[in-house]
């Protein structure tokens, strides 16, 4: 087996910083499921460090007084000294365009900020203030009008859960990613939603009340939990008092200090290490580059009175959560009558009077290949979600170019003869020499399958690992998986029910088995979900006749789709178990069933008469691939994608190396799509090596690290 390729982590810390720290926050849940080198180091307090010197978040406080509101930004200072660490209090002009609204309801998601009307009056407007730009825009307007009411944000949505005309409680949640109103599950206790103090604890929204009281609703069904805040006195004067970190809620008592709930024992305790904290009675609290921002007003001098802040890190520990706090910043003074009114944390903020943060294509395209080729290709779909220069990347060649040198991928190939089957690979060479290093290397392998009683399992490839699904000649329910780093096979947890006669597919991180059950010809469907290990009924097939017996599978456009020799193919929704045909090219038998693969959704078949076909899915035929004349005609075919091309072997029955022998041969085909079609571009043929001749190509998996 190949050594292990170099991580991520073998990179240098600061290039990767640099890199992460330029993508904006709000994908940070996406990248921390690449893996957990990324999840480390997006919690870090190095990126926060790195972010700030870029400039790239800002408070936003809003003080009102009677009809008047008036905004501050809290942002890193705009030189370009390394060293200067002080944050700016700087005053904003935002011009809210509703001049009948006073004191609208204001939450963040991103870089956006949602003032949700109805103050004074029943409104169902809405307004979006872009941060990055400093403008507004009307939003969609709920469906209902709504004076009393409590505005939270879970997830992508905001919530608004308040009162009709007529007194009725009903909820809206807004979803950003839609841009569309749904109505939401009425909470259970309706006494409690018109409270503009609330904060997003366990996806959850809480309302949080003077008189010491919480109240949480789920969004989800709308059942409603209490949740006592601590006793003794009355909460904080401003609404800005209480906020949520990392799931955790804190507030500040000028009695008590800061507290935060522990969940898992539902009891409020004391932050500790901040006992020098300034006891206050008009707090504001919001996340700051990984730290909690505390402000509060003071100083009360004639006409004014001062801002000051303090940055406090969070530790949290078995022993509880400790608090380090920097020393307090005298950040700027207003009015005498001003109250605290809003604080908001929306990420990757550039003020309009700033000049734009390096954006992550002006760096060094090597260094940028350089990481991202080194990310899982399992993962490669979530990171083309980050943007479209990250959708753009992960599918160059510059990126295959990177993971070949670096031997990320492989090929497994199954020959079978009656005396069992001979497994190879096919990998880039090991060696360091830049002469050789782009050839491929036939290896034959030891693949020591555990079951004895199995012949012909139908097999699988799903990121590095391989599954193997027993019941070939005799029903049965096991799975073994191969890690195919190691080179070590394990057993899965077994289906629910045995099987003899199946097809096996993948769609997304589920494998699919498709097949009849021993005591019944009743079919029925399983998928086994990698990502959490379990096994789970799908919708029956309509057409149950084309699963009974055993076809080459492929997944395309989410579906699984069986291959049968005859000409015909059937392709399963797992989403409702609806079924269409499609029609293959030719009733020709091909003699091989690894002669079919999927590309970037594109399904290719080859025949000796025809060459090699791709589907046309939006005319719903097939067309020959141009360019490929003088691809040699055979019946014995495998293909798979490799490093971005498609890997085509066959066998060369009839110049062998003995009567005994049959070589195996190998040509890469680089294949573009444009409006014409698809073109093929074929590099030479290669000899990879030989085997006996009586074993048949049985399976062709591409496996990435």
């Amino acid at each position: 087996m190949p050594p292990p390729s170099p991580s991520f982590s073998s990179l240098p810390v600061e290039i990767v910083l640099e890199i992460l720290a330029r993508v904006p926050k709000r994908f940070h849940p996406i990248l921390s499921c690449v893996s957990k080198t990324f999840r480390s180091l997006l919690h870090s307090p190095e990126i926060h460090k790195t972010r700030s010197l870029l400039r790239r978040d800002s408070l936003f406080i809003c003080f009102v007084e009677k009809t008047d509101q008036q905004w501050f930004t809290l942002r890193r200072a705009e030189n370009n000294n390394p060293t200067e660490e002080k944050n700016h209090f700087v005053s904003i002009d935002l011009a809210f365009p509703c001049e009948t609204e006073k004191e609208p309801s204001v939450v963040a998601i991103g870089a956006e900020i949602f003032f949700i009307c109805g103050s004074f009056y029943p409104s169902s407007a809405m307004w979006v203030l872009d941060s990055r730009t400093g403008t507004f825009r009307r939003g969609p307007s709920s469906r209902a009008a709504r004076l009393c009411k409590s505005v939270g944000v879970v997830g992508s949505k905001v919530y608004v859960i308040g009162s009709y005309r007529d007194d009725e409680i009903h909820v809206e949640a807004f979803d950003t990613k839609t841009n569309t109103w749904e109505l939401a599950p009425v909470p259970e206790d309706q006494d409690w939603w018109s409270s503009d103090a609330t904060v997003s604890l366990n996806r959850k929204v809480c309302a949080l009340h003077f008189s010491s009281d919480a109240n949480c609703y789920d969004t989800r069904d709308g059942s409603c939990e209490s949740l006592d805040l601590p006793k003794g006195e009355r909460l904080w004067r401003s609404r800005t008092g209480g906020y949520v970190m990392n799931n955790v809620l804190y507030v500040y008592y000028a009695r008590f200090g800061l507290m935060w709930y522990d969940s898992e024992m539902r009891l409020w305790r004391v932050v500790n290490g901040l006992s020098h904290l300034n006891k206050v009675r008009s707090v504001a609290m919001a996340e700051y580059y990984g730290k909690l921002a505390f402000l509060w007003e003071d100083g009360v001098s004639g006409e004014t009175k001062e801002v000051w802040c303090r940055m406090i890190a969070l530790e949290r520990s078995e022993r509880g959560v400790r608090g380090i706090a920097e020393a307090s910043q005298l950040l700027g003074s207003v009015p005498r009558g001003y109250i605290l009114q809003h604080c908001l944390y929306p990420p990757q903020n550039i003020n309009h009077s700033m000049s734009s943060p390096p954006s992550f294509s002006s760096l060094p395209i090597d260094i940028v290949v350089e990481i991202l080729a080194r990310v899982p290709k399992r993962s490669h779909p979530i990171l083309s979600c980050v943007s479209k220069n990250f959708s753009r990347l992960v599918r160059s060649p510059e990126i295959y170019k990177i993971r070949s040198l670096l031997r990320k991928d492989s090929l497994f190939i199954c020959f079978v003869g009656k005396t069992g089957a001979q497994w190879f690979t096919l990998r880039r060479a090991e060696n360091n020499n830049p002469t050789t290093e782009e050839k491929n290397r036939f290896v034959s392998i030891d693949l020591a399958f555990p079951s004895q009683t199995e012949q012909e399992p139908c097999v699988v490839a799903i990121g590095p690992e391989i599954f193997f699904i027993c019941g070939s000649f005799n029903p049965s329910s096991t799975m073994w998986i191969l890690d195919s780093r190691t080179g070590t096979f394990r057993q899965g947890l077994s289906s629910r029910a045995e099987r003899l006669c199946r097809s096996v597919g993948v769609v997304g991180s589920k494998v699919y088995v498709i097949g009849i059950y021993r005591d019944a010809d009743e079919m029925h469907v399983e998928s086994f979900d990698t990502k959490t290990q379990t096994w789970e009924l799908a919708p029956v097939p309509e057409d149950q006749g084309w699963w009974w017996s055993w076809a080459p599978t492929v997944s395309l456009n989410r579906k699984v789709c069986a291959l049968r020799v005859s000409g015909n193919a059937r392709c399963y929704d797992p989403r409702d178990g609806s079924c269409e045909s499609l029609g293959l090219p030719s009733k020709d038998k091909w003699l091989c069933r690894t002669g079919a693969c999927v590309m970037n959704n594109v399904l290719y078949v080859y025949y000796a008469r025809f060459g090699l076909m791709w589907y046309d899915y939006e005319m719903r035929l097939w067309r020959v691939v141009s360019g490929l004349s003088h691809l040699k005609k055979v019946r014995s075919v495998a293909m798979a994608e490799y490093y971005g091309k498609l890997a085509f072997l066959w066998e060369d029955v009839e110049v062998g190396v003995s009567g005994k022998t049959k070589e195996v041969w190998c040509r890469m085909i680089a294949l573009e799509r444009s409006e014409r079609g698809v073109h093929g571009i074929a590099e030479a043929s290669q000899l990879l090596g030989s085997v006996l001749r009586g074993y048949i190509l049985h399976h062709c998996l591409s496996v990435s690290d």
